[in-house]
């Protein structure tokens, strides 16, 4: 528990220092998000509750091209009485709003998650940034993680996390026609 708490505040700090939008001049993000993992009643049953609640998620991002971003994500259960620890790795397609200030997207994606042993899942979901200051924004993600049924200590579950996002190179809140790209 003590090393788990170590690594949780290690990507806190880094969190701090490492932020930006996330568009082709400012290809690097870092979050830090609230998230939790919701199963149905009958699979609930089975991990122990329906409800585990994950703060942190840390996450890091890297623009690529055509409006694909890479993430990298790691939550661990530090508050909760159940173990749930989560590796995901997506890729984002944003519909070419990344100098927007409401930037939606939707993933596709795995994740390893370690509970009593390590399960692989296939995840697919929706997000959306809103940028409400040049420097701040805000962002909510969905994602279904599909388990397959031959893993028996893990199963398909609801994902969804909230975190706040800070720019170091503030956004343009307004930008002329010709400053965008088309």
């Amino acid at each position: 528990m003590k090393s788990k708490l170590s690594i949780v505040f290690l990507f806190f700090f880094l969190s701090t220092l490492v932020m930006k939008a996330q568009n082709s001049e400012n290809k690097w993000t870092f979050g830090l998000s609230a998230a939790s993992a919701l199963y149905f009643e009958q699979d609930g049953k089975k991990v122990g509750g329906t409800f585990i609640n994950q703060t942190p998620r840390v996450s890091i991002s890297r623009y690529l091209f055509n409006n694909l971003t890479m993430d990298a994500s790691f939550s661990t259960s530090v508050l909760d009485t159940q173990e749930y620890t989560s590796l995901d790795g997506t890729m984002r397609y944003d519909f070419g709003a990344s100098y927007e200030n409401v930037v939606p997207y939707v993933l596709l994606g795995g994740s390893f998650i370690t509970a009593d042993q390590l399960t692989p899942t296939l995840n697919f979901g929706v997000g959306n940034t809103f940028w409400f200051s040049p420097s701040y924004g805000v962002n909510f993600q969905l994602m279904y993680k599909f388990s397959e049924a031959r893993f028996t200590t893990q199963f398909s579950h609801f994902y969804s996390s909230i975190g706040l996002v800070y720019s170091f190179k503030p956004r343009n809140m307004s930008m002329r026609l010709w400053d965008r790209k088309h």
